[in-house]
């Protein structure tokens, strides 16, 4: 009789371990951590975010990349720079164990401390163009059937491109396009429509020339009826600077020179403008995941003085469950130079169901 050879056994990581100043201790798994606090997860306690002042021990046998704050990355030398290995610490101490020899750095000069495959991938594998975007798509609609007849409809897709993808590495360029549209119609008996039609689209292209100055490319595209305006277009370059940049806020300034071509519905009224267009941008991160973005811009005529134009728009997102939400906001444009009888200024509230795109 031949007897089947048992199957050798086969070696599984052994869990992290995570003891704290108060002797309890939890087994699980790290999941990355800077010089102030660390990402634990467990399955008896789910994911804790502990202070290393509460630390006694810490131990992984996972594989992780150590940045610190002294060390200023570019793609080209991260691998040299940064030590990848197995760690641990007594929460004041932070060892690397790596194929050189063992390298010890203390825990407050961690910068942020990254799954060795995610560093891999952010250093050497950068996405395709048809990877990392980012945003938010959002839209909504009204409906009144009543003595009025009233439908509106509201949509907005804001996408975001950023390389390299990692907030650890200094940034090198960013793709955005933007787009949003309101459409709404007024009707009654014996009385003619009223419509109301605005758009607004956008592309841009940065590149970095520091961490913090950029120069980009530029396109933008409105229409709003109630303006008399058939399509605005303008295309430019100009230069840019990131006043604040932290994991929960972001402030941009930028300033560039443009060609615009203003095109109305009565076509004797069509303009060429040369001119700038000076705006911010802000993005913060709020407490239980609100998320709050506000845009302005004016856009003086170096042709003709009357020529300018702004806009201003604020939005303040309220998370639901996983990747949708909801939000509301407002958008304010102007026009100095709409013809007579048409409105030199359109406002905008708007509340709708959003869904966040991931990068991948």
């Amino acid at each position: 009789m031949v007897h089947a050879q048992a199957p050798a056994n086969v070696p599984t990581q052994l869990p992290d371990t995570l003891v704290f100043v108060n002797g309890e201790a939890l087994t699980g798994e790290l999941i990355r951590a800077n010089g102030d606090t660390l990402t634990f997860k467990s399955a008896m306690a789910g994911e804790l975010t502990v202070k290393w002042s509460n630390v006694k021990e810490l131990s992984s046998y996972k594989r992780f990349a150590v940045i610190t704050k002294s060390v200023k990355l570019t793609r080209r030398d991260a691998g040299k720079l940064v030590s990848v290995g197995t760690v641990r610490s007594d929460a004041r101490q932070l060892t690397i164990d790596t194929a050189a020899p063992i390298k010890t750095i203390a825990v407050a000069d961690m910068q942020v401390l990254i799954d060795a495959a995610a560093f891999d991938k952010g250093v050497n594998h950068p996405p395709n163009l048809l990877r990392g975007w980012g945003g938010v798509a959002s839209g909504g609609v009204s409906l009144l059937r009543a003595t009025q007849n009233a439908t509106t409809f509201t949509g907005a897709v804001n996408l975001v491109r950023a390389t390299p993808g990692v907030d650890w590495l200094p940034a090198r360029d960013r793709t955005s396009l933007d787009y949003n549209q309101a459409y709404g119609t007024v009707s009654q008996t014996g009385a003619p429509t009223a419509k109301t039609n605005i758009f607004h689209a956008d592309a841009e292209r940065d590149e970095y020339i520091s961490p913090r100055l950029f120069v980009f490319g530029s396109a933008t595209f409105d229409h709003n009826f109630s303006q008399s305006l058939n399509l605005q277009q303008a295309y430019g370059g100009g230069i840019g600077i990131t006043l604040q940049k932290s994991a929960q806020r972001q402030l941009d300034f930028k300033g560039d020179v443009h060609y615009e071509k203003q095109a109305f519905i009565n076509p004797a009224q069509n303009v060429n403008l040369f001119g700038s267009t000076f705006s911010e941008k802000y993005l913060r991160y709020l407490r239980k995941g609100l998320v709050f973005n506000e845009f302005a811009s004016i856009s003086p005529s170096w042709t003709s003085t009357d020529d300018y134009s702004a806009h201003v728009n604020a939005s303040l997102g309220f998370p639901v469950f996983k990747g949708l939400g909801f939000n509301i906001g407002g958008v304010d444009d102007y026009l100095n130079n709409a013809p007579a009888g048409f409105k030199k200024n359109s406002t905008q509230f708007i509340t709708g169901i959003t869904y966040t795109i991931k990068p991948r």
